[in-house]
């Protein structure tokens, strides 16, 4: 098999809080969420989107603001210690009534959180059913690696059994902790 090679992009800085990281361009794909760590960075997060990597981004940025997703401590973060100061996903009563009294905090937190992140693009044009194969993959490379600030549970489209098998060579000028230089996705 043939490895492709596969550039990554970055750092960048999230889109309106990049203060002097280079702004994120508008490709679609596969992107990692980062977060500086030692000599590298160190990932918290995987996706990918068919719409402008900027425009999934404020998307993203509307649903930390709102409370809808984990923000991590990121003093903790910088250290691969995953504390989380605000539990998302999921909502009851009396935990709308607590991001109510809290909004304020729990928007700076998640400001925060976001101007210390620096994004990774993974440049590749591959089909779509492969990339999301690779956000697959490579959550579950993070996980095995003991990366413990990628959350767990989410909804992953990993390689069937009736799909031939793609690798990837990874090229990067970072040091992505976790981040092999092949994967077969």
């Amino acid at each position: 098999m043939t490895p492709i090679s596969t550039p990554l992009l970055g750092p960048f800085g999230w889109p309106k809080l990049e203060g002097t990281q280079f702004p994120l361009p508008s490709n679609a794909g596969v992107y990692l969420m980062t977060i500086e760590h030692k000599d590298g960075y160190l990932p918290f997060g995987v996706g990918i989107t068919r719409r402008p990597m900027r425009q999934r981004f404020i998307e993203h940025t509307r649903s930390f603001k709102s409370g809808n997703y984990n923000i991590l401590d990121v003093m903790s973060a910088h250290a691969g210690i995953r504390k989380v100061v605000w539990k998302g996903w999921g909502w009851t009563a009396d935990k709308k009534t607590d991001f109510e009294l809290r909004k304020e905090e729990i928007i700076s937190l998640a400001l925060n959180q976001l101007r210390s992140t620096r994004i990774f693009i993974i440049d590749i044009s591959n089909p779509p059913r492969v990339l999301e194969r690779l956000e697959s993959a490579l959550v579950n490379t993070f996980h095995q690696a003991g990366n413990e600030l990628v959350d767990k549970g989410m909804l992953l489209m990993q390689r069937k059994e009736n799909e031939a098998p793609v690798l990837l060579a990874f090229e990067s000028r970072s040091l992505i902790y976790g981040l092999p230089s092949n994967l077969i996705v």
